[in-house]
């Protein structure tokens, strides 16, 4: 268990750097970056979110968003349209052409995922996403837990 308690974090911290490495090699095919293949897949699951929303759920400065944002909105990927209850707002949306780009960068997480999972079972990676899913909720938990006091003082 010591070994665990001093290496779990690294482990974990080394896998993720080395996932999105691989993944970003991968993706320099389509000539995007991290940062706008990030954009883009999150923006798929968050289609219509606002801008500073997306901000928050990639953990980056509204700024910086926005400078990737303009290089997606040029390169044709990405539509911001104003919101019809609040004109400060802008609403973000992906474009018809960003569809074949998300089916290309699916099929390189799936490349990028079978390497990383090379040598295990199908009940060993089952597994392992259970694990992972739980180590994630236990932090989003705790995450909430922390922030909830805070909420609460503001009223």
């Amino acid at each position: 268990m010591d070994e665990i308690d001093r290496n779990f974090g690294f482990l974990l911290y080394d896998a993720a750097r080395l996932l999105r490495r691989d993944f970003d090699r991968r993706a320099r095919r389509l000539g995007l970056s991290r940062a706008q293949w990030s954009v883009l897949a999150l923006l798929a699951r968050n289609e219509g979110v606002k801008q500073a929303e997306l901000a928050e759920i990639l953990d980056v400065q509204p700024i910086t968003l926005a400078r990737q944002l303009d290089r997606l909105e040029r390169g044709g990927l990405v539509r911001r349209c104003a919101d019809p209850e609040d004109r400060r707002v802008r609403r973000l949306y992906l474009s018809e052409q960003a569809g074949p780009i998300l089916a290309q960068l699916r099929v390189l997480g799936h490349e990028t995922q079978h390497a990383a999972l090379r040598g295990l079972n199908h009940e060993q990676c089952r597994h392992l996403t259970q694990m992972l899913a739980r180590v994630r909720d236990n932090l989003s938990t705790s995450e909430s837990a922390l922030a909830k006091p805070a909420e609460e003082s503001d009223e």
